[in-house]
């Protein structure tokens, strides 16, 4: 039975990774992206619960399923891709933007390397739309090849392999606010070095994965107040650290967050809500995670490039007006959510007319 917890938090990370990338102005803002730094973590922890079927499954059947979710991501990471390198090169175009020098800048050898080694680089994003967010697709295409290949050390490694890459990670952060080194001749402060398919989507993915199939909240006596804990404490410890340190990729706090979540969701029944109104609230946040969280994450910074040429061209002086920088965040959530519906309702109506014809 599908847990509509998961669904949920989905739904929740889904809006608050836009924070990340369409901030509100001050330190409000600041503040709404550091507690949203917990968003892309949650989302693979969450492909770790999933990542197998039952806790009982033999080898063949993780790696059948495992097959299945890396063509799947396979698929939809080169749709995605696909669909924002041509507004690239449109968008390129309508600035007078050489074709030439677009895509030389795009497709070579410097930034094709960055894409295998760190899931970022020119190859999926540059100047027209500035974030580097299908990272994300590339590192799961990671780490469901690399749990297929070691799946008979899931459920022995999981737990210390997902504690030794973290513990490289947050090394990693403390390197780069206290000792930017250069090993490489790479700068250990340029954010993918840190933030990419290695130290993050492994380790988060095998928390959840751990978490889930070695039923960790049944072990708790009051996993909910475990989870509840944990989850308040990372919301302090993110703020705290924010004061402290700035804007980091991964804060400890949202370790916490996500590892109290996953314990609290984990051990949720999902029983219906009496109060007719917290469960239409509820219904529809689990729509939100179950159908439109992808593409919400997909293409909400398509929606922020397409505001930002449209606003370039009708009023730049919008952007001087506090008012509307607090507007901004709220239209590109509302757009993005009614391209996802519109998305989810034509895809409905086809596989509807598919199974009609086939009758």
């Amino acid at each position: 039975m599908r847990n509509q917890t998961f669904d949920k938090l989905k739904a929740i990370a889904c809006i608050l990774i836009i924070l990340i990338h369409c901030k509100f102005p001050s330190v409000f803002g600041d503040l709404c992206e550091a507690l949203a730094r917990f968003g892309v973590p949650m989302f693979f922890a969450i492909a770790g619960v999933y990542l197998v079927k039952n806790e009982d499954s033999d080898i063949r059947s993780i790696r059948s399923n495992l097959l299945r979710k890396l063509k799947k991501t396979v698929s939809i990471t080169f749709k995605v891709w696909l669909i924002y390198t041509v507004y690239s090169f449109i968008y390129a175009m309508t600035v007078k933007y050489g074709a030439l020098e677009w895509f030389n800048e795009k497709f070579n050898l410097f930034e094709f390397s960055r894409l295998i080694l760190f899931n970022s680089g020119k190859f999926i994003y540059d100047f027209t739309y500035a974030f580097d967010h299908m990272w994300y697709l590339f590192a799961l295409i990671y780490v469901y090849g690399l749990c297929y290949i070691f799946a008979p050390l899931l459920k022995k490694g999981a737990l210390p392999i997902s504690v030794v890459l973290m513990g490289f990670l947050y090394f990693g952060e403390f390197l780069q606010i206290y000792y930017p080194i250069r090993p490489f001749g790479i700068s250990v402060s340029v954010w993918y070095t840190i933030r990419n398919w290695l130290f993050v989507g492994i380790p988060f993915t095998l928390l959840g994965y751990y978490i889930k199939n070695n039923n960790v909240s049944l072990m708790l006596k009051q996993p909910l107040t475990v989870g509840s804990v944990l989850t308040i404490t990372g919301i302090f410890s993110t703020l705290m650290e924010f004061k402290k340190w700035g804007s980091v990729e991964v804060y400890f706090g949202s370790l916490l967050i996500v590892t109290g979540l996953l314990i609290a969701a984990c051990s949720n029944t999902d029983k219906k809500d009496s109060d007719k109104e917290a469960s239409i609230v509820h219904r529809s946040l689990a729509f939100v995670g179950r159908e439109l969280s992808s593409n919400i994450y997909f293409y909400h910074v398509l929606v922020i490039s397409l505001l930002g040429w449209c606003i370039d061209r009708v009023n730049a002086e919008l952007y001087g007006s506090a008012i509307f920088m607090y507007l901004r965040p709220v239209i590109v959530i509302t757009i993005t959510i009614l391209i996802s519906i519109f998305i989810y309702k034509v895809k409905f109506i086809t596989i509807k007319n598919d199974k009609n014809l086939r009758k």
